[in-house]
């Protein structure tokens, strides 16, 4: 946990399983009243609805995240410890919910007994990531949410970015956003008593250009979980790309180590004697950092079990063989630049289809019936996004997720 140091910092990973932000809202008007007399129970109902809704959107999203560490409690053993924001620019820049909203209630929280504050932020304990205090949410909390239902709330922004201080508004970036929202609407992403049909879109510069990948409700669930939910009532599947980030290296550069059909771009025939998750490590560091000479073993190539020997004689086949490399450069062609391209891809299609297919970075969530046509509609989707670009065409490979199934 590490004190938020700067805008810079918004969207660093936390080392909290869940970091409270605006999610969800009630779904009916029965939810809303029960909410309201929560509210009225910590002493914060007010004789303003604009301001009573704001604060039922954080306290919904508070009990739906208590839940889930509940359930991670029951299944791990772990504390049930939230991250709560003390920062103004966090709470600014994701939502209209507002800073005073948020410290009102975490006072309100804290009086109550609701939480207890844990754990102070402090600076570079666990490399740098993470931005909030930690609260200790008291075991009565989670029964709280029994029996209601909730929405995703539209009080998200659509769009927001790391490079600057306060709320972005670019009026093209929310229109497109909101039109995608609608589509999500009609046929929410369900999970229990939960319908999610909202995400937000994170640059990481002002001129829109790098990162932008969306993040919702579905996005920080464990795939057995969200592989649980349903669209109109039907189950759904995962459209799940291979490698989409060194594919369009591939398609960037025109250097691609196949002659003909891969399954995989991080398994061509010359690496086989190299263990997959190996390659794939060593390959996705160098995205990362943005260069082909990463020399140092970073966590990703550590967890994969690559020491400094293996890494440098890795690195020595990998490069000659993923040409592709060589053009990459930090803060220009880099991971970041390569997931704005990856999520307007994705966009594309579902703006086309007009179907309710969910966003999750390179990845699809749909009705598992139509599983197969969405994973073709997207290399369809991909290959004229190159031609439109000037890049080389490739059809990038896929795999089919369901529950209970093998891919």
């Amino acid at each position: 946990m590490t004190r938020l140091l700067g805008p810079k910092d918004l969207f660093a990973e936390s080392e909290f399983e869940e970091v409270l932000s605006p999610l969800v809202e009630p779904e009916t008007a029965t939810d809303k009243v029960a909410i309201d007399h929560l509210l009225l129970g910590l002493d914060i109902l007010s004789d303003r609805p604009t301001t009573n809704a704001k604060m039922g959107v954080l306290l919904s999203s508070f009990l739906l995240q208590a839940q889930r560490l509940e359930g991670r409690r029951e299944r791990k053993g772990e504390e049930m410890i939230i991250g709560y924001p003390h920062n103004e620019t966090y709470w600014r820049k994701r939502s209209s919910i507002g800073y005073k909203v948020a410290e009102k209630l975490r006072g309100a929280l804290v009086q109550h007994g609701w939480m207890t504050h844990q754990e102070d932020a402090t600076i570079n304990l666990h490399g740098g990531t993470g931005n909030c205090n930690g609260y200790l949410i008291a075991d009565f909390v989670p029964a709280k949410a029994v029996g209601l239902s909730f929405q995703s709330t539209e009080m998200i922004y659509a769009a927001s970015t790391s490079a600057k201080r306060f709320k972005l508004k670019d009026e093209k970036v929310d229109t497109r956003m909101k039109a995608i929202w609608a589509i999500w609407k009609k046929a929410p992403l369900t999970y229990g008593d939960q319908k999610m049909f909202t995400a937000s879109r994170r640059f990481n510069n002002v001129s829109l250009t790098s990162g932008g990948r969306m993040y919702g409700q579905w996005t920080n669930m464990k795939q057995e979980e969200r592989l649980k939910c349903t669209i109109d009532g039907q189950p759904v599947a995962e459209v799940d790309v291979s490698g989409m980030h060194l594919t369009l290296l591939f398609s960037i550069t025109g250097k691609i180590p196949f002659s003909d059909v891969f399954a995989d771009p991080y398994q061509p025939p010359c690496l086989e004697h190299i263990d997959r998750s190996k390659v794939k490590a060593v390959i996705n560091s160098a995205i990362g950092g943005g260069t082909r000479n990463q020399t140092q073993p970073t966590k990703m190539i550590q967890r994969a079990g690559v020491n400094q020997a293996q890494l440098t004689e890795i690195r020595q086949d990998i490069i000659p063989t993923y040409e592709c490399l060589k053009a990459l450069k930090k803060e220009e062609l880099y991971s970041e630049t390569l997931a704005y391209h990856e999520t307007d891809i994705m966009m594309h299609l579902v703006e086309r289809l007009q179907k309710p297919i969910f966003i999750l970075h390179d990845c699809l969530i749909c009705q598992q019936d139509i599983a197969l046509e969405v994973g073709e509609e997207l290399q369809r989707e991909y290959v004229d996004y190159c031609k439109k670009q000037g890049w080389t065409p490739v059809a990038p490979a896929f795999s089919i997720d369901r529950h209970e199934t093998d891919t």
